[in-house]
């Protein structure tokens, strides 16, 4: 490595005797100075263009915000008068009083709507009935018309006519009841249109005459037909068969009401737009709208006005609007702060980086001086490393070989203690059915000899031999528990959605407790995906032990559930003499029982194989008692097993 060092030495000198002339020197700088301008020049005017673009796009989402919400308003006033139409086709009668109460509320919840209307459709042969009909709740009920003149006259028989028959709000329009709207160019032949049509129609923009600002609305006419044709009426097209028509269902609205309750659930934007109505042949202006914020300190004339500019078409029933928005001066306008500090950073980066060049071409002899050493002195190091390298790989593989020879002591250990775990729960059945089998025969013997001595046995022998008896069972209990007590968490059953408050009703009613016991249960108890088995031993474990520990012929047992973050607390609650705090982890272990007796039937597993099943599904039990209080059995199971 030395030999090879040597010759490239004399090489670097004679390359630095050779100066380069001063303008090749600082070239790239220079080039360095130059490309800082440009770039610096290029992000100034890209900022422009994307803070232009950021306006843009929020003035577009503002305006296009307010257009859906005018159109939501619009639709949900249709909706009110589909509700309507509803309303009169589910209903073969309704009275003024009905019509009223249903209307009042809708009145009281939206300002923008001006009448609510029913317009009946008489046949002219069926006049003086319909109006006949229509004074028994209103006196003084015609069917009028407006003359040339503005007033109020009776009108003349048509072969159909469209009386206003119910209208709110009522005192302020008293005087539309019984109006024969078909005379009416406008709505007139809305109606018609839309009973052609079968379905709901909106009119073209109206003027409110009594309006103080002269504001313009719309009206939605609905259809509303028998559910059975009868013959005898004419339908306006002779070329389609008769259709019986019942009346409309008619909503008269004012834009300006229903916009600006459009928009009042929104910030004000700084936005103005009109509303046009789009016609075949013309477009009309029908609302102008002024931001809030034309009130609020912002400059009212457009001096300041920008070019942006929104339309969106909106569609109304068979009407087409269009809603024109423009930003208020003062508002979405661009801000060329940022751009100005890109420029002034970047023309300040730009010096710095040329200055800090300049300085390092002109250190640039030095540096080449110090390349030949240095490389030297790499070329030892990049040596080193290439035998710490060495090292490291050789030591990952002998890693390697341990991690291998590991896992396969692991595999084989765990081979082992599978295999042991299944001798140990098979000799546990074998053990038990033997020690089954002789158990089972001096139960037998002692019946027998209770049988043949019947005449013979005293009190004292007749108690020894059920005492007998008692152990024999206790001892099959016990044997039973152990075995269900080995199995849990070594065998699993098909998981099911099982709905806790009925799985408790069957287990109360498999229990038979006695009658003098009662059982309150949660009213909504959850539902869980578990093995059904599993979950009812808990409960019966818990509700047999509160029975059989209460010390009394009458007692209360609740039972309830209480939702946390990621598991469901059950708890099983008594009013029995209670277990003193000392005790409370020895119940949980195995053959542990707080009374005693010569004939008590408890093996002391039924609360360590609640404790096991609860603690092999992930969760946690516990009981808090006190003596003469009652207990209370607390278990946590995962939420993770629940469905929703």
């Amino acid at each position: 490595m030395s030999t090879s060092a040597k010759p490239s030495q004399p090489a670097s000198a004679a390359r630095l005797s050779r100066q380069k002339p001063l303008w090749q020197t600082y070239f790239p700088a220079t080039l360095v100075a130059l490309f800082g301008l440009l770039i610096t020049d290029g992000a100034f005017f890209l900022s422009i263009e994307r803070e232009q673009a950021q306006v843009e796009t929020a003035f577009h989402e503002a305006a296009h915000d307010r257009a859906l919400f005018v159109q939501r308003e619009v639709i949900h006033a249709m909706t009110i008068v589909e509700d309507l139409a509803s309303f009169f086709q589910a209903s073969p009668v309704v009275r003024r009083r009905e019509f009223r109460k249903f209307v009042g509320p809708v009145l009281k919840r939206h300002t923008g709507i001006r009448a609510l209307q029913w317009v009946a459709v008489v046949a002219a042969a069926d006049r003086a009935e319909f109006v006949a009909q229509a004074r028994r709740s209103f006196p003084r009920f015609r069917i009028n018309e407006i003359d040339g003149d503005g007033q109020l006259v009776a009108s003349p028989d048509r072969p159909r006519l469209y009386p206003i028959l119910y209208v709110q709000p009522y005192s302020e329009h008293k005087e539309a009841v019984g109006l024969d709207l078909g005379t009416d160019p406008i709505i007139g032949a809305l109606l018609r249109e839309a009973e052609l049509g079968g379905g709901p129609r909106v009119s073209s923009a109206i003027s409110f005459d009594d309006s103080a600002d002269g504001g313009k609305g719309f009206v939605v006419a609905i259809p509303v037909f028998f559910d059975e044709e009868e013959s005898g009426d004419t339908d306006l097209d002779p070329t389609r068969p008769p259709v019986q028509i019942r009346g409309f269902a008619l909503g008269v609205f004012t834009i300006k009401e229903i916009v600006e309750r459009g928009l009042a659930n929104l910030r004000a934007g700084g936005i103005d737009f009109n509303i046009y109505q789009q016609a075949t042949d013309d477009t009309a202006l029908i609302y102008t709208h002024h931001s809030r914020l034309r009130h609020q300190g912002l400059p009212s004339d457009d001096a300041a006005a920008t070019n942006l500019s929104f339309t969106q078409q909106i569609s109304i029933g068979n009407q087409r609007w269009e809603l024109v928005c423009s930003p208020v001066p003062g508002r979405f306008t661009t801000s060329m702060s940022n751009s100005w500090v890109i420029l002034a950073g970047g023309l300040a980066f730009t010096a710095l980086l040329t200055t800090y060049l300049v300085t390092l071409l002109g250190q640039s002899r030095r540096v080449r001086e110090e390349v030949d050493v240095r490389t030297s002195q790499l070329w030892e190091t990049v040596q080193d490393l290439n035998r710490e390298v060495g090292e490291r790989k050789s030591a990952e593989r002998k890693l390697q070989t341990l991690n291998e020879t590991l896992e396969h002591h692991i595999a084989s250990r765990t081979a082992e203690a599978e295999r042991r775990a299944q001798y140990l729960e098979q000799f546990a059945y074998v053990t038990s059915h033997d020690l089954k089998a002789p158990l089972r025969a001096v139960s037998n013997l002692a019946g027998w000899i209770e049988e043949d001595l019947e005449d013979r046995l005293d009190d004292a022998s007749r108690e020894q031999l059920a005492l007998l008896r008692d152990r024999v069972q206790r001892m099959h209990n016990l044997i039973e528990g152990l075995l269900e007590y080995s199995r849990v968490g070594k065998t699993s059953g098909s998981e099911d959605d099982v709905d806790t408050r009925e799985l408790i009703a069957e287990i109360i009613d498999s229990l038979s407790p006695p009658k003098g016991f009662k059982f309150k249960v949660q009213r909504d108890m959850p539902t869980l995906h578990v093995d059904r088995l599993q979950l009812g031993q808990v409960f019966s474990n818990l509700i047999t032990n509160s029975i059989k520990h209460h010390a009394g012929k009458r007692g209360k047992i609740r039972i309830a559930a209480a939702t946390h973050a990621e598991c469901y607390e059950f708890s099983v609650c008594d009013d029995g003499p209670g277990i003193a705090p000392e005790h409370h982890e020895k119940i949980f272990m195995m053959f542990q029982t707080l009374a005693t007796g010569d004939f008590e039937n408890s093996t002391g597993i039924g609360l360590a194989l609640v404790k096991k099943i609860v603690e092999e599904n992930g969760g946690k039990i516990r009981l808090e008692s006190a003596l003469g209080k009652g207990a209370c059995f607390y278990f946590k199971w995962p939420k993770k097993r629940s469905i929703d």
